[in-house]
């Protein structure tokens, strides 16, 4: 099959572009945002462009504008915020866009020039550069937002999804950052997938928490965590839990965590403070510190999330995160886990990890002595 297009980007005539304003303005009522996305394909004339902010502006409707690639940007004078690359910004205002030093002058030329309360210049692989004047609810900024590396399979509709995500997280009551912030993760998703197609809701939080959770690290406390996982669980994540003292970390440990991940999505172990360890093995245990036990354990990648804890049992902490899957090894039976009963009250499950002969932190601490006896 072929496909032909025969394309007239000349202007509109007068009558449909009164159409336009009117359709348009009539629409405004009750709208949180308009947003203009300008292909310099004839339908947006400067005239247009220009009745529809004023319209806009009139009725306290923000105006987001995703400009053409053209050299004069008069026509979009008064909007609240124009969204473009750097090749449109530099078309439009004479100045580079390449290195970081070039980034702000260029932004905040636009923001002057053209009266904007905010600028947002893409910058491809670097993120997003925000320039944003001081308004009664929020002092101005000028802020370089990068963004992860990516693969890039498809750039198609990269930057209408930018547009998109910065309209409804700015009538959502995002500040400008936050939305450029939002923005940058929304746009870096959708390279990722060939054509145009919709980044959902899910996408955007599964993308925060990774982000957050590399930021900083795995251990938490109890309070920390509950909110992050339920989080977590809105994006369908199956909560596994086990836990320990995990004194001196051998193979047994980690064959055992790789069960524990399999059994769901997301792994969180507790792990006995010095005290809690001493009370039940004795004085002399445990033989690791408990920050330097949650520092190794940090660098299993099976292990998602750590959690300390004081008490003689993990049961709090059961009874708080509620794990769709409880994991302990199978010297235990079911109802000797601490727990069971609890997890499945509300319809979770108890997986009895295999064990491995020989491998425990006893049998280590004996093979030491025998060898300096």
């Amino acid at each position: 099959m072929l496909r032909l297009d025969y394309e007239n980007s000349s202007s509109v005539p007068d009558d449909i572009a009164q159409q336009l304003i009117d359709n348009t303005i009539a629409q405004l009522e009750g709208a949180a945002m308009l947003c203009i996305e300008d292909y310099n394909k004839g339908v947006l004339r400067a005239d247009v462009c220009q009745k529809l902010i004023a319209a806009a502006r009139e009725r306290g409707v923000p105006v987001i504008i995703d400009p053409a690639n053209i050299p004069d940007y008069s026509k979009y004078s008064g909007a609240t915020c124009l969204k473009l690359n750097r090749t449109e910004t530099t078309k439009s205002t004479g100045l580079p866009v390449k290195s970081p030093e070039q980034f702000e002058p260029a932004a905040a030329k636009l923001l002057e020039v053209l009266n904007l309360e905010a600028a947002v210049v893409t910058l491809d692989r670097d993120g997003a550069y925000l320039a944003s004047r001081a308004t009664k609810t929020g002092e101005g900024e000028r802020r370089w937002l990068r963004t992860k590396q990516r693969q890039v399979y498809d750039v198609t509709g990269a930057g209408d999804m930018v547009l998109a995500m910065l309209a409804v997280s700015r009538t959502a009551g995002a500040t400008w950052t936050e939305a450029v912030t939002l923005s940058n993760i929304a746009g870096g998703l959708e390279v990722e997938k060939f054509g145009a197609v919709p980044v959902t809701p899910a996408e955007i939080l599964q993308e925060l928490m990774t982000e957050i959770h590399e930021h900083l690290g795995k251990e938490r406390t109890l309070e920390q965590i509950l909110p992050e996982l339920q989080r977590h669980r809105a994006t369908g994540k199956r909560i596994v839990f086990t836990n320990g003292c995990f004194d001196i970390i051998h193979l047994g440990h980690v064959k055992y965590f790789r069960f524990a991940k399999s059994q769901g999505d997301l792994l969180v172990v507790g792990v006995n403070t010095d005290a809690s360890i001493s009370r039940l093995k004795g004085p002399k245990r445990p033989v690791i510190n408990e920050t330097d036990r949650v520092g190794v354990l940090e660098e299993l990648e099976s292990i998602d999330y750590l959690v300390r804890f004081d008490e003689d049992t993990p049961q709090k902490l059961i009874e708080n995160i509620r794990p769709d899957v409880l994991v302990k090894g199978q010297d235990y039976s079911k109802t000797q886990v601490v727990g069971w009963d609890i997890v499945e009250s509300y319809g979770g499950k108890v997986a009895l990890a295999p064990l491995i002969d020989g491998k425990s932190t006893t049998s280590v601490i004996q093979r030491i002595i025998d060898a300096y006896k």
